[in-house]
This record gives structure tokens, sequence and C-alpha cells, in this order.
């Protein structure tokens, strides 16, 4: 199962009820290029964040409360 394709371990928050879905604090480092044409329009950038080190956060919180659900070592298994 990739990063993109993950369960949650339950179909509803179970402080507020809300499907909605889940939500986890991701970290991300590192420098990029946002390129730009001269007259001011946005060039392509499809490898802005090819280059940036991505860190999914350990814990998923409620997207309408923002209350705690589960470890994210539940999905993942450890």
């Amino acid at each position: 199962m990739s990063k993109t394709e993950i369960k949650a371990p339950m179909d509803s928050c179970t402080h507020c009820g809300s499907e909605k879905g889940y939500y986890t604090n991701d970290y991300v480092v590192g420098r990029t290029r946002h390129n730009h044409h001269f007259d001011g329009t946005e060039a392509e950038n499809g490898e802005y964040y090819e280059h940036l080190k991505h860190k999914t956060g350990k814990v998923a919180y409620c997207k309408s409360c923002n209350k705690k659900l589960f470890n994210m070592e539940e999905v993942y298994g450890s």
C-alpha cells in the first residue's frame, strides 16, 4: 500500500462524527525554484517539489474538529 492509498482505521471521527476525513501535519525542508516568464506569467514548474525532503506527521487529526484520531503507525504498520 503506498502512502497515497491509505485506509484509516475508522469511517468517521470518534469525537464529532464528521466523515470529511483527516489530515497529518507534514514537514517539508529544502530549496526550490519558482520559474516565471519575463512577461510575468508563470513558467513550467513541474519539478517544484521534487528536490524537497518530505516527512509525514505521526498523528492524524479530524479535518472538522482538529482532535487527534489515531497514530499513523496504525495505518502504515510501524
